[in-house]
Parts: structure tokens; C-alpha cells; sequence
């Protein structure tokens, strides 16, 4: 693969500059097919986007020396060719597309059911209804973002599922985001189905979106985190150095383990329910937060500060629930004034 083109297709395979400067830093290259998986894996791309990139990796797939002998192993989940993979990518862009031509297309006895997630509702759906036809689920979203342009408030993403009248455990799921620079205009991002996907899992092995990719990245225990693909924030926890990371990957794989989707292990904070879950936060979709640059007009900040400080090593978990404490009651007074 040519140098220009790689700077190209690393800035969508791996969105976080830190991580994309920290393997330039110690000389990890990408190989087209980990390109091919991490491109998949990259929320912030729209539907399209993919499968214009995808398409463009198929031939460096077939140019790859051995590409249909040499297989690709190490610590994967499947064992595949680069020409095997080239195949796959051909055939999921096909399934894909079959997915988005029987979403958006009216058929008899059909039927779609619209839902948003809205800023504050930390991840929670609201269902907007059942409707009969494609023209009506988009003129509800233009309601719904008109609606929410008078309250100030943002849509962070439609979902949408067409079904069978009475059968909606056979569905098409797709999902609608915002794009950056217009608000206004929703792009579709995320395409899944329950009978579709099983009929090319079930032909094509288990896909090669789903081998593992090993991404180095400069984020070590303790430090606060944001995901850039929905602002969510966290601490990382229990994770020293990558090779902790990696060798736990091994003996996963050696279980039998799902080792498809894992990531960085961090505690969130739940705006709703005031509490810490732990969450598996993907590299590539990582940077690190300046706590100075946020503190000040982020509520969550002290208390992932001091949730940070401990798990450095340094101060106390006394400490800690003070400041989880002064935390809640903040939040409390807060929700008393706005609401009573």
C-alpha cells in the first residue's frame, strides 16, 4: 500500500490521534485487512463511508504476497486468507446493501417502528410510534427534530425497525445519526438484521469483522478517558501495560472466549442513577481528558478525578466517597431547584 494512501485510510481506521500518534511513535503498521476490521468497528462513520473504504481495501487484499495461502493467525478469532477476507468484504457490502434496500423500501404488510435517544436520557429510547410507510417515518422525524429545536434540546440518533405485521422478531434495524456540520440532516450509520445476518454468518464462517486487532494506545491505569464517538466519559482501571492487555486476550481465546469486541476496561459515571458501571471503551474511539481544560464546567469531573487519583495509587477511597458524597448532594440540590 502506497504512503499516501495509508495516511489516508489510518485517519478513518483509528479516529484517536493519540493512538494514531502513539503507534507512529513505536512503529506499528496496519495490515489492509486490520484496516478492513477497524474501519467496521468505527461508529463515527457513516454507513456509506464504509463501504466506499471497505471497497477500496479489496484490492490491496489480492495484491498481498501468498494472499491465498498465507494465513492470518496469531491471537484471532478466526483464521482467514487476505484473499478469504477480500471475499467476505465483497459479500458483506452485498448483505449490507440488501439490508438498506428492504429498510427504506414500502412493502404490503410492512411496518416501522421509530424511536429517538436524546441528550439526557443516558442511552435510554423513547418510542415515537408505528408507521406505515417510509414518507411517514421520515416526515415523524422532522416533527420530533422541530419539536426539540423549540426546547433546545439535541436528538442524538433515531432508530429504526421494519418488520411484519405480527412478526417482529423478524426485523431490519437501522440506525440514523446527526451529521457534525448539519444538525438538521441524519445520516444512516448502523445496519443490523435478525434473519439477514444469520443467513451470512451461517455461509461466511463467523465474519471478518469479528477478528481481533491488537491496538497499542498510550492510555494506562488511571487516567480519564472520553469516547469521541458519544462524549461518554470514564476512568481506566486495572490495565498497567498492553502486554497485561494482550496476555489476558490469550487466555481468553484459550477458554473459548469472545475476544471480537474488547477494549479498553474503564468505570463510567451514570448521570441518572449516580453510579459507576464498568465498560469495555474500544481504543480507537478514545482520547484522554484534560481535567483542568473541563473541571470547571463538567459536574462529573471531581468525583472521576478522585476516582483517578486512587486508582493511580495515590490518596484514599475515604477520600473518594467524600468527594462522591459532596458529588450526589450537588446533583440532588441541583434536581430540587429545577424541579420543585
Amino acid at each position: 500500500m502506497k504512503e499516501e494512501k495509508y495516511k489516508r485510510l489510518i485517519e478513518f481506521a483509528v479516529p484517536s490521534k493519540e493512538v494514531r500518534d502513539y503507534c507512529e511513535t513505536i512503529g506499528r503498521k496496519f495490515a489492509p485487512y486490520e484496516f478492513a476490521v477497524l474501519i467496521c468497528q468505527n461508529t463515527l462513520l457513516r454507513y456509506s463511508q464504509k463501504h466506499t473504504l471497505l471497497a477500496e481495501l479489496v484490492p490491496e487484499l489480492r495484491a498481498e504476497p501468498d494472499s491465498k495461502l498465507k494465513t492470518i493467525s496469531g491471537v484471532y478469532k478466526n483464521h482467514y486468507s487476505n484473499a478469504e477476507v477480500a471475499d467476505e468484504i465483497e459479500a458483506y457490502i452485498a448483505m449490507e446493501n440488501n439490508m438498506k434496500d428492504y429498510l427504506l423500501n414500502d412493502f404490503p404488510g410492512y411496518v416501522y417502528e421509530l424511536e429517538y435517544e436524546e441528550t439526557g436520557l443516558g442511552g435510554r429510547l423513547y418510542n415515537c410510534g408505528v408507521f406505515s410507510s417510509i414518507n411517514k417515518i421520515y416526515g415523524a422525524m422532522e416533527k420530533e427534530l422541530q419539536d426539540f429545536k423549540d426546547l433546545k434540546e439535541d436528538i442524538l440518533s433515531f432508530r429504526l425497525r421494519k418488520y411484519k405485521l405480527n412478526d417482529r422478531d423478524n426485523y431490519v434495524y437501522g440506525k440514523f445519526v446527526p451529521e457534525k456540520d448539519n444538525p438538521d440532516k441524519f445520516q444512516l450509520h448502523y445496519l443490523d438484521s435478525s434473519f439477514m445476518g444469520r443467513e451470512y454468518c451461517s455461509s461466511h464462517h463467523d465474519g471478518f469483522d469479528n477478528l481481533l486487532v491488537l491496538i497499542p494506545h498510550p492510555f494506562r491505569n488511571g487516567d480519564i478517558i472520553r469516547r469521541i464517538d458519544d462524549g461518554q466519559m470514564g476512568v481506566v482501571c486495572n490495565l498497567q501495560n498492553d502486554d497485561v492487555f494482550f496476555e489476558s486476550l490469550k487466555v481468553r481465546e484459550k477458554r473459548g472466549g469472545d475476544i471480537s469486541d474488547v477494549g479498553i476496561p474503564a468505570d463510567y459515571l451514570e448521570d441518572e442513577t449516580f453510579t459507576y458501571e464498568h465498560l469495555a471503551f474500544f481504543p480507537t474511539l478514545c482520547e484522554k481528558v484534560e481535567v483542568a481544560a473541563c473541571k470547571d464546567n463538567n459536574p462529573k469531573i471531581p468525583l472521576l478525578e478522585a476516582c483517578a487519583t486512587v486508582m493511580k495509587g495515590h490518596g484514599s477511597f475515604e477520600y473518594l466517597f467524600h468527594e462522591w458524597n459532596k458529588y450526589i448532594d450537588e446533583r440532588r440540590m441541583e434536581y430540587h431547584k429545577h424541579h420543585y
